[in-house]
Order: structure tokens, then sequence, then C-alpha cells
């Protein structure tokens, strides 16, 4: 079975993001596949290079691009998401990113969710 997983939290926010993470890897272990993970809204803060977890945190970004790496899944950061935020454009903007993330528009969501037997969204 394909996934398809939107992600609308904040890497700190606590539950729902940590809860993405492990389902993402529990689908993978499982023998499943997912097509993509897609962060939007302030999901998009995850992708953001100078953010830092808290001393007594995992850091969610660090496990996203550890899973990337292992799976070969995508991660996205929806570009409106990015600029709602203020969080730059352009080049300036894939030099914020963690490297295992893009910069994409909600086609990429629309074109994983249709490739998916399933679609998740992790929010608070």
């Amino acid at each position: 079975m394909r996934y398809t997983l939107l992600v609308l939290t904040p890497p700190d926010s606590g539950a729902s993001a940590r809860h993405a993470l492990e389902f993402a890897k529990a689908v993978c272990l499982a023998g499943h596949d997912v097509a993509c993970v897609f962060f939007y809204d302030a999901g998009v803060l995850t992708a953001l290079s100078q953010c830092e977890a808290a001393a007594d945190e995992s850091d969610l970004r660090e496990g996203w691009q550890d899973f990337a790496q292992t799976t070969g899944t995508p991660l996205v950061a929806c570009v409106a998401s990015v600029a709602r935020f203020g969080l730059g454009d352009g080049r300036e903007l894939h030099e914020r990113c963690l490297p295992q993330f893009t910069i994409a528009g909600l086609g990429e969501l629309i074109e994983a969710s249709s490739d998916s037997q399933r679609f998740l969204t992790f929010a608070d």
C-alpha cells in the first residue's frame, strides 16, 4: 500500500509532529511505501536549517532527514506556506532549507496523493 502524508504542525509542537515521523517509519517497516511527506502551513518550519530543537527534545528535523535518506521518500515543503511565514524566496529559500527537503507547490501533493491508496494528515 502507498501512503501520502501531510504534516501541518511545526517540529516543536508535540505529539502530532512526532507521530507523523513514527507513522512514516512504521509504514515502511511494514513493507509499505510513503510516496511523499508534504509539509504545509506551520509544518514547513521542519524544513528550515536555522531552527534547533530544545535540549530536552529529540530533533525531528534530523529524524526526517534520516528517514528520507534511508527510504528515498521525498520531503516537500510548500512554497506558499514558506512565503506566508516570511521565510524568503528563490535562492535564499533553498539555502535556508535542510538538504533532504525540496520546495514545491501543491501540485506535488496532488500528484503524490493521486498515486497513493491512503492520505493521512497530521495536525494539532
